[in-house]
C-alpha cells in the first residue's frame, strides 16, 4: 500500500474515498473513472461489505484498494485509521471522502406494507464511529428517496406516519454538529434527488444523495447533461435521454409466451397485454380506435392511420422493415405500468430478475405478386433484394411541385414538367419563418432579416436530404444521425416491468429502475411478430388470414382459457401478430444499463450477480458527482490536481 500511495502522489491524486457498503463496485467504478481536464482525480482506498462474493467481485476489478469482508458495525478500524494517517502525512491537502450507500430495503416503498427491520434502519447511526476515527472532509450518502421519511416504528414494525422524517432530521443534525465544541456546525449539508438518466445513464433510476462538507469546503452538484425531452436552444443544450435499446441484444429473442411447459401466470399475461396496448396499439385510445375499425360487413380489419385518415407515405415496391421493442417488468401492482420502451432509460435494476425482453421475427415484402408469397420466415433464405427497400432517401432542396393528376415533384436541375394553361407548378425554396403574433411571419432569405429579439423568433425552413424510415409511423431522420435499426422482419419490442403498478418502457427510453430482487420480479424483454392479416371473429376461434391465403386458426376457448389470454388472442388477430416472445434480461445487458464496463468481472451465481447489479449505484452518476466536487475544488484553488 505504501508503494501505491507514492504512485498516487506522483499521479497528482488528492481525493481519496472510503466506500462503505461497496457491493460489487458501482460507486467505486464511477469514482475511478472520474477525470477533470483529462486527468484522473480520485482513488478508492478502502472498501467494506459483508458479502464475500461481492467483495471478491470488487477486488477483481479494483485490486489496489483495501478490502474488508465485514459488517460495518463490528469492523476493527485500526488499519483504516493507519492508512488515512499515512495519506495525510504525505499529502496534507488531500481530501478524505466517506461514502455510504446505506441499506435501503427497509426504507424503500418497494417493501410495501410489510414490517420494517429496525436494526437495518439504524445503520446510519453506526457512521458516527467512522466519522470519529477518520475525521473525513466529506461525507456522501446514497439511498432511496424514502430515506428522508425515516421515523419511528409501531409495535408491529410499521412506520408511524405522524413521525415520518423525525429520525432523519435528528440524524442530519447530529452529523452536522458532530464533535462541535460550540454552537457552530462542523459540517454543512446539502441533498438532492438525482435521476441517473439526466447524466447520460441508460436507466431512469432516482436516488437520494446527501453531502456533508467541512466548513470552508464547497459542495458541488453535477450539471444535467440529458433530459427526457430534447432541449437545444440559446440557454440549454441538453441531449435527449439515452434509449435502453443500445444495451439490448436483439438477436436473443427468448421463448414464445404460448405452449410453455409451465404456463405464465395471469398477472404476467396482464402485463403483456398492457404492453401490447401501450406500445403496439399506441395507447388505450388508439387501441380502441383500431379495435373498432373492423368492417362490420366484410369482417376485414383495415384501420386508418392513428393521426390521419390514410398513411402519408406508401410502401409499395419496397421491402418494409418495422421494429418495436419493449422491456417488461415483474413487480407487483397494476399491469399498465409494467412495460416500457427501450427508447427510454431503464428503470431501477434490482438484485433479482425483474425484466424480460419480448421479440419476434419474420420478413414481409411490399411488392406486387401473390399474397401467399408476401411473408416468410427469417430462417429461410432471403428473397430477391430489390433496388428499393424499407427506407427511402428523400432529397429535396429547392424543387418544383406539380399540382395535377399524376404530377410529381421535380428537381430544379431537371427539365420542367408540362406547363398548362392554368397555374399548376409551385416553386418551393428555403425561407425564414418569424414566430411573431401580428403578421410578418415569412421572409425571403435574400432580404434582410427581421428584428432579432431577446427570445428566438426566427426559424430557417428548408428541405434537405433525409432518411425516410417506412416503419409504422414513417418517421424520418437526419443524415447526420445514425441510421435506424435495419432488420429483416416487422417487430414490436418493449421492456416489461413487474414492479408496483408499472406497465414498462419503450426501448427508445431509458430503462426503469432495476432493483435487487430480480429473482422475484425480473425485468423482461418483449418481442412481437407481425404480418398483414384480416380478422374473422368466432366465439371460440380467432382466425388469422392473410388475404387469399389458407387461414390459420388459433383456438381460444373462452370456457377454458383465462380471460386475459382471450384478450391477447383478440389483440393478436386484430393487429396481425403471429407470436409473442419473452425473456429475462441477461447479465451483460444489465451491466450496460447500470454503466459498468463490458469487461467488468462479477463473481457468484447468476442470481447473486443480478443482485449486485441491482444494488449498485449507477456508475455514471457516481462519476458525475465526483467530478463536480473535484472541479469546484480546483476552481477555488483548494486542490491542484489536473491543473
Amino acid at each position: 500500500m505504501i508503494v501505491l500511495l507514492d504512485k498516487l502522489v506522483n499521479e497528482g491524486i488528492e481525493i481519496y474515498y472510503i466506500d462503505l457498503f461497496c457491493g460489487a463496485g458501482g460507486t467505486s467504478t464511477g469514482i475511478e473513472l472520474a477525470t477533470v481536464n483529462g486527468r484522473k482525480v480520485a482513488k478508492v482506498i478502502v472498501c467494506i461489505n459483508h458479502d464475500k462474493n461481492a467483495i471478491a467481485s470488487h477486488f477483481a476489478n479494483h485490486p489496489d484498494a483495501l478490502h474488508f469482508t465485514e459488517d460495518i458495525r463490528t469492523l476493527d478500524l485500526s488499519l483504516v485509521i493507519s492508512l488515512v494517517k499515512k495519506i495525510r502525512m504525505r499529502q496534507p491537502d488531500a481530501k478524505i471522502v466517506l461514502w455510504a450507500s446505506l441499506e435501503c430495503t427497509n426504507f424503500s416503498k418497494a417493501k410495501g406494507g410489510l414490517p420494517r427491520d429496525a436494526d437495518s434502519r439504524t445503520l446510519a447511526e453506526h457512521l458516527f464511529r467512522y466519522i470519529a476515527a477518520i475525521d473525513p472532509d466529506y461525507i456522501q450518502i446514497e439511498n432511496v428517496e424514502e430515506f428522508m421519511s425515516w421515523g419511528d416504528l409501531d409495535e408491529n414494525g410499521k412506520p408511524i406516519s405522524k413521525d415520518a422524517g423525525r429520525l432523519f432530521n435528528k440524524w442530519v443534525h447530529d452529523v452536522k454538529y458532530f464533535n462541535s465544541k460550540d454552537a457552530k456546525a462542523t459540517y454543512q449539508y446539502s441533498h438532492r434527488i438525482l435521476n441517473s438518466a439526466d447524466y447520460g445513464a441508460y436507466t431512469s433510476r432516482k436516488r437520494f444523495f446527501a453531502q456533508f462538507a467541512k466548513y470552508g469546503l464547497p459542495i458541488a452538484w453535477p450539471e444535467q447533461t440529458h433530459s427526457k425531452e430534447l432541449k437545444n436552444d440559446l440557454f440549454s443544450n441538453l441531449e435527449k435521454w439515452k434509449p435502453v435499446k443500445e444495451c439490448l441484444d436483439f438477436a436473443d429473442e427468448g421463448e414464445s409466451i404460448f405452449n410453455r411447459k409451465k404456463n405464465l401466470s395471469e398477472k404476467t399475461l396482464e402485463r403483456i397485454y398492457a404492453g401490447l396496448i401501450k406500445f403496439v396499439a399506441g395507447g388505450r385510445d388508439k387501441w380502441l380506435l383500431k379495435y373498432n375499425s373492423v368492417n362490420g360487413v366484410t369482417g376485414k380489419h383495415n384501420p386508418p392511420g392513428i393521426d390521419e385518415p390514410c398513411p402519408t407515405i406508401a410502401t409499395q415496391s419496397r421491402l418494409g422493415v418495422i421494429q418495436t421493442t419493449f422491456l417488461s417488468k415483474y413487480f407487483s401492482g397494476h399491469p399498465e405500468s409494467k412495460n416500457q420502451s427501450i427508447e427510454s432509460p431503464s428503470g431501477s435494476i434490482t438484485t433479482k430478475d425483474h425484466h424480460s425482453v419480448i421479440t419476434t421475427n419474420f420478413v414481409s415484402k411490399y411488392y406486387s405478386g401473390k399474397p401467399d408469397q408476401k411473408n416468410y420466415s427469417v430462417e429461410e433464405p432471403a428473397h430477391t433484394i430489390r433496388t428499393k427497400d424499407g427506407q427511402a432517401l428523400i432529397t429535396s432542396k429547392s424543387f418544383l411541385s406539380a399540382y395535377y393528376g399524376n404530377g410529381h415533384n421535380t428537381s430544379v436541375d431537371s427539365p420542367s414538367s408540362t406547363i398548362t394553361t392554368k397555374d399548376r407548378l409551385s416553386f418551393i425554396k428555403t425561407f425564414i419563418v418569424n414566430s411573431y403574433s401580428n403578421g410578418g411571419h415569412l421572409g425571403d432569405i435574400n432580404n434582410p432579416c427581421a428584428a432579432i429579439t431577446t427570445k428566438p423568433k426566427q426559424n430557417l425552413i428548408c428541405c434537405e436530404n433525409w432518411l425516410m424510415n417506412t416503419n409504422f409511423n414513417n418517421v424520418g431522420s437526419s443524415l447526420d444521425d445514425p441510421s435506424p435499426v435495419i432488420t429483416a422482419n416487422r417487430k414490436y419490442h418493449y421492456l416489461m416491468d413487474a414492479q408496483y403498478s408499472r406497465i414498462g418502457r419503450d426501448i427508445n427510453e431509458p430503462c426503469f429502475t432495476l432493483i435487487a430482487r430480480m429473482d422475484k420480479t425480473p425485468p423482461y424483454f418483449i418481442s412481437i411478430e407481425n404480418k398483414e392479416t384480416i380478422c374473422i371473429y368466432d366465439p371460440y376461434f380467432w382466425i388469422y388470414e392473410t388475404v387469399k391465403e389458407r387461414p390459420v386458426f388459433i383456438y381460444a376457448d373462452i370456457d377454458s382459457q383465462c380471460p386475459i389470454l382471450y384478450k391477447i388472442y383478440a389483440f393478436m388477430a386484430l393487429y396481425g401478430i403471429v407470436d409473442i416472445k419473452m425473456r429475462m434480461l441477461r447479465i451483460p445487458e444489465l451491466k450496460r444499463i447500470m454503466g459498468f464496463p463490458e469487461d467488468y468481472v462479477l463473481i457468484g451465481t447468476q442470481a447473486e450477480q443480478k443482485k449486485y447489479i441491482g444494488n449498485a449505484v449507477e456508475v455514471k452518476t457516481a462519476k458525475a458527482l465526483c467530478e463536480a466536487n473535484a472541479r469546484e475544488l480546483l476552481r477555488l484553488g483548494i486542490l491542484k490536481i489536473a491543473a
